[in-house]
């Protein structure tokens, strides 16, 4: 599972255990791969959320993300597995932005 949590704004450094963090939601290896091609496309604005690698995303960041699976919503439609795994992200990215929060991710 890739865990996701909810961060303040101020938090610049990767936390090292999310105890004390409000959880946001988790993806499973399945639908994070099912959403891969858009995780890619982050990657070429520098925001990186991998499976294997545990992640912090500024509120910045976080937007611009939403941003990116927004504008690939039809495509996501087309395919059943990704779009449940769309609709999961998009509600935790679209949160944190309503609410100017960051993003942590473990991975397992």
């Amino acid at each position: 599972m890739l865990d996701i949590y909810y961060v303040a704004p101020s938090v610049t450094v990767m936390p090292e255990d999310p105890d004390k963090l409000e959880f946001a939601g988790s993806i499973d290896v399945d639908a994070h791969r099912a959403l891969a091609s858009f995780l890619d496309q982050s990657r070429e604005t520098k925001i990186r959320l991998t499976y294997s690698e545990d992640t912090l995303l500024t509120p910045a960041q976080v937007a611009t993300l939403l941003e990116i699976f927004m504008a690939n919503t039809r495509d996501l439609e087309r395919d059943g597995q990704a779009s449940a795994a769309f609709e999961v992200m998009r509600g935790i990215l679209e949160e944190a932005v309503n609410r100017g929060m960051g993003l942590v991710a473990f991975g397992d």
